[in-house]
């Protein structure tokens, strides 16, 4: 057997086991630590999640491909609302509110909109549209003002949930370590299996003769999404999903303000293609981004039957299968 295929198989493996244990230890370390699942989600889980992405963009614009870097931050993005959290919306349907989440999918909105903001205004003299060290800083400012918030909400969270859980295992304090390593292995496993299915399927298409071109905006795009989009499946599986939603919109926070702001502090970056590329991008990871905004305010007002969520999550999906053609037929 080709090696490449055991790759595949042993990284969707990973993905799988990876995600489960990352799920179970962050439940009971929220239960440890007193805080609800959602920040769990929206700080190590999607901190963890977002490696991927991280190295990929940060590799690019160090080489000089800052337009390869803010394409698949913002195509990540992208797949992770409209994949990720179309398809656990469509399995499986919204079955609670998150009182929470419509703020995090604000700070999801705004920092887009300042990515906007700074792509257009802060590049001077290195070219039209871009980041250059200032812009790059000014994110980071902001990322540690989500930081911040993130703080005080763990200081201000009162746990509502999994009451027997924490009864159980708050007088053991072995469980402190077996938690977090279960939940650092569990992130270990859907970063090392999302690499080897990455990798492993670029070979296979190869050999098949499929184009570089398609690959890149398929395979490498959804790559990188796979950790938050097996997450979140397993997440809403077990019924987190809080835990969920924080990772997604965690994740994508992590994306703009952490990853794009180191990458323009260390090299300038300038997107020679703005026009045909990232604004495209950026519009729609805006109007992604305010769609689940819609839903989950829907969803927190006035609740809703599972099959109108699961109808929600069809339009996810379909929003995300819109922008891989329109990807795909402007290459």
């Amino acid at each position: 057997m080709d090696p490449s295929y055991v790759y595949l198989i042993a990284g969707f493996v990973l993905l799988v086991f990876g995600g489960d244990y990352l799920i179970k230890g962050g439940s009971r370390l929220s239960a440890l630590l007193g805080v609800s699942p959602l920040l769990i989600g929206l700080g190590i889980a999607a901190f963890g999640t977002s490696a991927p992405e991280a190295a990929v963009s940060i590799k690019a614009a160090v080489s000089g491909h800052s337009a390869v870097s803010i394409g698949n931050i913002l195509g990540s993005n992208i797949a992770n609302i409209g994949l990720a959290i179309g398809l656990a919306l469509l399995i499986f349907g919204m079955k609670e509110s998150h009182r929470q989440i419509w703020k995090e999918s604000v700070f999801g909105l705004l920092a887009t909109l300042l990515l906007l903001a700074l792509s257009v205004t802060a590049f001077s003299r290195y070219g039209d549209y871009g980041l250059n060290t200032v812009g790059g800083f000014i994110l980071l400012f902001f990322f540690a003002g989500y930081l911040y918030h993130l703080f005080r909400m763990s200081r201000s969270d009162k746990k509502k949930s999994r009451d027997e859980e924490q009864e159980v295992i708050q007088n053991r304090p072995l469980e402190y370590v077996k938690s977090s390593a279960m939940t650092i292995g569990g992130i270990a496993g859907v970063i090392f299996g999302g690499s080897f299915v990455v990798d492993s399927a670029v070979t296979i298409a190869q050999s098949w003769g499929i184009s570089e071109t398609l690959i890149s905006v398929t395979i490498v795009a959804l790559g990188t999404s796979l950790p938050e989009i097996v997450v979140s499946v397993m997440a809403v599986r077990k019924n987190h999903w809080d835990m969920a939603l924080g990772n997604i919109l965690g994740s994508n926070l992590f994306n703009i303000l952490f990853v794009l702001g180191t990458t323009a502090t260390i090299k300038p970056m300038e997107f020679s293609v703005f026009n045909s590329m990232v604004l495209p991008d950026l519009i729609i990871a805006l109007g992604i981004t305010l769609l689940l905004f819609f839903i989950v305010i829907q969803k927190e007002r006035s609740g809703s039957a599972l099959w109108k969520s699961r109808m929600q999550g069809l339009v996810l999906l379909l929003a995300y299968a819109a922008y891989m053609v329109f990807a795909i037929l402007r290459k």
